[in-house]
């Protein structure tokens, strides 16, 4: 089944396996009737206090989605958000929305509410402790005071009691906030006799039971021997501790089963009631543990699998660092190495199947006045930086905001997407979306968030050097001079160089193009087109020296001739021996371009110093990106299209299959062979037909069908655009030679 529509769920953050089975019972009820589900989150769970920084302004920026993406509704996971006030601001904007949405544990008089039965939970535990192990006297650790679920929680440990025929009072029952704090104290108090030892304890959440079972265990009480505990919620910390505690697991999946089932009911679905109970999840802390009565449940298999892929994660992170990406992310100097670097580090969050880099249309700080730049909202334009499942564009697609992602209109089954937000000091970005396969895979950690983090970084990295280029060429405008290195700029280097034709109409003079390819990992200590060019200047060397830009260095001499290799090395050893080996610069990093400029081409110079530029950056490109170690491929392709042109040669297949963006394909190819691909096809296409025409009685058509030709009519053009004869013309032609 295709998707034909989304529904959003809105969330604080991604960070245990309670969160991802909610998700994951939205997400599995949803795509059974054709809907993606799109993950909005801020990533971290902000209180009120923390709410006006800027850093939490710019992760919460994402939730402005909400107002274009065309959702056809919203799961509003209100309960889970830690600040009333952002709580009330999502309201305000679901409303000004206007789509369905259903609240999970939120009460407000705009939309309807569900919420699982939060009585049944230490009802639950409480009778387990009672009825299996015996268990008279009890203690109740709840969640806050006054919180209704927490009051909830509570009423089912009082309605397990009074069931049980058990005494107990108030002062049996604490409020512990679903933190560590009371649970540790209580423990401290019952192992220094302040409080009466109970048979068991059942408590409210799974972090207050492990803390309680850590701090008993620690201060000489045995559990479950001396007392039983019981968790709530089946979180995976519940497993994590030295003794496992046994909990009671489900309730956020039936609250996620609750609220899709609502909306789709509110937006005219017929769906069926949802029949999913908690269950009990047996660990060690109550004492079935000793009775070997452990087993196998959905729950306590969820919360394995949830434990199994971060354990996998961290496994793989031993062998790479978000250090890594910050590096590759703080040498960026354009826009397509932010998306290059982008789709290279994605393996470093491998659970998403797809990822995608989406900016606001206007994410550079404008150039004139770089106060004004993006504080907050969406525009309503974006664009797909990059899509790693699709091959790199050559440029950036532009889309509507409302659209949310490219890929959500081509045809695909319903999907899992993660919204998270780009920013940096204030200045917002756009957004990143991860895909996944399953709910479980979701881990927005720590690591998921300096990653992100670090794109934010690349992209501030990137509009700063926009910025300082456009300032130094409005000063190189109004000068001959680079303002940075202090020699000629381009504008200077075409007037000395007019100026010394002009001196010596006689002569000639070499132009070259240099520049250095950096390698990665490596510190220097003077950038190396620096050193370059002052290597030269104290070498006495009487060449013109102009800076275009891009770290291209032009060198002019009047007196001297020399190929690229040699001048590379010459180079290289003038830095070695200016600077007696404190600063090295490798001949073969050195790309260089040269050209004689005679009297005659002095007026076209502006335009040979650009087709010069290109080729230069070409050959860097080809380099830096390791064009040599695709020798081998490039070759057995080009050896392919010559032995059968026939084939449906396609660029963009082509590309995808060799992982290289079109650009940096041709200009690899161009590299190597002097000649487009295109060409090379057209070429091996022609001249097979060239020997059908001689040697066989095919049709034309048949000719055609045989070379690859989609239509006669395509190969007549071509034969006939490079032979200046049609084909008909040819075979006439060269029948009557063989006659003769």
């Amino acid at each position: 089944m295709d998707s034909k529509g989304r529904i959003g769920v809105i969330i604080p953050q991604v960070s245990s396996n309670i969160d991802t089975q909610f998700i994951d019972a939205v997400h599995t009820t949803a795509a059974g009737y054709g809907y993606d589900t799109i993950v909005i989150t801020c990533g971290i769970n902000y209180v009120d206090e923390h709410l006006g920084s800027a850093y939490s302004r710019g992760q919460t920026n994402i939730f402005d989605v909400m107002l274009h993406g065309g959702f056809d509704g919203f799961i509003f996971e209100a309960d889970t958000f830690c600040s009333e006030k952002l709580r009330r601001e999502l309201l305000e904007l679901l409303k000004k929305q206007g789509s369905p949405c259903v609240a999970v544990n939120y009460e407000q008089p705009f939309f309807p509410v569900v919420s699982a039965d939060e009585k049944v939970l230490m009802y639950l535990s409480a009778m387990h402790l009672i009825k299996e192990h015996g268990c008279k006297k009890l203690y109740c650790i709840g969640g806050s005071s006054g919180h209704a679920p927490s009051e909830a929680r509570i009423s089912g440990f009082r309605r397990a009691m009074d069931e049980a025929g058990l005494g107990y009072s108030d002062d049996d029952i604490f409020y512990g906030n679903y933190w560590r704090d009371v649970p540790h104290k209580i423990a401290v108090d019952i192992a220094e006799g302040r409080l009466t030892k109970p048979d068991g304890i059942v408590c409210g959440s799974d972090i207050m039971a492990v803390e309680l079972v850590s701090t008993l265990t620690g201060h000489g009480i045995r559990v479950p021997e001396d007392i039983a505990v019981m968790g709530c919620d089946g979180s995976m910390i519940s497993q994590s501790g030295r003794i496992s505690v046994s909990t009671v697991a489900g309730q956020e999946r039936i609250n996620g089963i609750l609220a899709a089932t609502e909306l789709l009911g509110i937006m005219g679905k017929s769906v069926p009631d949802c029949e999913a109970e908690p269950e009990l999840v047996i660990g060690e802390s109550c004492g079935c543990g000793d009775c070997g009565r452990i087993v196998r449940s959905r729950s306590l298999s969820d919360i394995r699998e949830y434990a199994g892929a971060v354990f996998r994660l961290l496994e793989q992170r031993k062998t790479n660092s978000h250090g890594e990406m910050i590096r590759r992310m703080s040498e960026c100097r354009e826009l397509s190495d932010v998306t290059a670097a982008f789709r290279s580090c994605c393996y470093m969050i491998p659970t998403g199947i797809r990822a995608e880099l989406c900016l606001c249309s206007d994410w550079c700080r404008s150039l004139d006045d770089p106060s004004v730049y993006r504080r907050g909202g969406l525009p309503g334009e974006m664009l797909l930086g990059t899509d790693t499942c699709c091959a790199d564009g050559e440029k950036s697609k532009s889309f509507s905001t409302s659209e949310l992602f490219p890929s959500l209109k081509v045809p695909h089954p319903p999907r899992l997407t993660v919204m998270t937000s780009l920013h940096y000091k204030g200045q917002i970005f756009g957004y990143v979306g991860f895909t996944y396969e399953k709910a479980v895979h979701i881990v927005l950690d720590d690591f998921y968030m300096s990653w992100c983090d670090a794109v934010s970084s690349g992209l501030n990295n990137v509009q700063n050097r926009m910025y300082k280029d456009y300032v130094n060429k409005r000063i190189e405008l109004l000068s001959e001079f680079a303002p940075v290195l202090g020699i000629y700029n381009k504008r200077g280097l075409i007037n000395k160089m007019m100026n010394l034709m002009a001196e010596n109409s006689s002569s000639d003079v070499e132009l070259t193009l240099l520049s250095y390819i950096r390698e990665e990992r490596v510190h220097y200590s003077v950038p190396p087109v620096n050193s370059i060019v002052n290597a030269i200047r104290l070498s006495g060397d009487n060449a013109v020296l102009a800076s275009l830009g891009d770290d291209v260095i032009a060198v002019v001499h009047t007196d001297r001739r020399g190929n690229a290799r040699e001048l590379a090395a010459e180079v290289a050893d003038i830095v070695r021996s200016s600077y007696m080996g404190t600063v090295e610069i490798k001949q073969d990093r050195i790309a260089v371009v040269s050209c004689t400029v005679s009297q005659s081409e002095i007026l076209g110079i502006d335009r040979l110093i650009s087709d010069m530029e290109d080729k230069l950056r070409g050959r860097m490109i080809s380099r830096n990106a390791g064009a040599f170690s695709y020798r081998e491929s490039f070759d057995a392709l080009r050896n392919d299209i010559m032995k059968h042109p026939e084939k449906d040669w396609n660029i963009d297949s082509i590309t995808r299959r060799m992982g290289l963006s079109k650009t940096h394909f041709h200009r690899i190819y161009k590299e190597f062979y002097g000649s487009s691909c295109k060409d090379d096809i057209i070429c091996s296409r022609l001249e097979k037909v060239r020997w059908m025409l001689d040697n066989t009685t095919l049709t034309i058509v048949q000719i055609a069908e045989e070379c690859g030709y989609s239509n006669n009519s395509h190969l007549i053009r071509q034969f006939t655009g490079r032979t200046g004869m049609t084909p008909s013309a040819y075979r006439k032609r060269n029948n009557k030679r063989q006659d003769r």
